[in-house]
């Protein structure tokens, strides 16, 4: 069954109304059992209180290890291009919760200290720009607001800095 974190994350989202979509992985094995994985899925959606739009939720099926996916357990496309084109398709881009278009809105996803460049958040930008020594201010939901300055700015790229 669902993992406790697959559980804690996507009751967090569904109350949040956002959209998700469920990638059955490992579909290459031999014991795989794709529909009773999806089954799984709709039940722990319906568990937590999905709504009807959120319970028909979008597909995909995939080979992590093999780096195939497609929409049908026996029909995988030879890269993971079914997953990202689903991705693209069905989850609707962040939106900006400002009357400033230019405003800059980043969720923090992850914070790494250093011992020389101290507290780093480590953020995706889904609105404005970035730059040094601009001032940003950081708000939890509930919580203080907090300001602070841009000293350093890094960009990742796939998976380095």
């Amino acid at each position: 069954g669902p993992k406790p974190q697959t559980r804690f994350v996507l009751d967090k989202a569904l109350q949040k109304g956002m959209t998700a979509m469920v990638v059955v992985n490992k579909i290459d094995r031999p014991a795989a059992r794709p529909e009773y994985v999806v089954d799984k899925a709709f039940d722990l959606f319906c568990e937590l209180g999905a709504t009807d739009e959120q319970t028909d939720f979008r597909t995909v099926y995939a080979s992590g290890i093999q780096g195939k996916a497609g929409h049908e357990p026996d029909d995988l496309q030879e890269d993971l291009g079914p997953m990202f084109d689903a991705i693209l398709e069905s989850i609707p881009p962040p939106k900006c919760d400002s009357k400033d278009p230019d405003a800059l809105q980043a969720l923090v996803a992850n914070i790494d200290y250093d011992d020389f460049k101290g507290k780093m958040g480590i953020a995706r930008i889904t609105n404005g720009k970035v730059k040094r020594n601009q001032a940003v201010a950081l708000q939890r939901p509930g919580g203080a607001k907090k300001t602070s300055r841009i000293s350093k700015l890094f960009v990742f790229d796939n998976l380095g800095q």
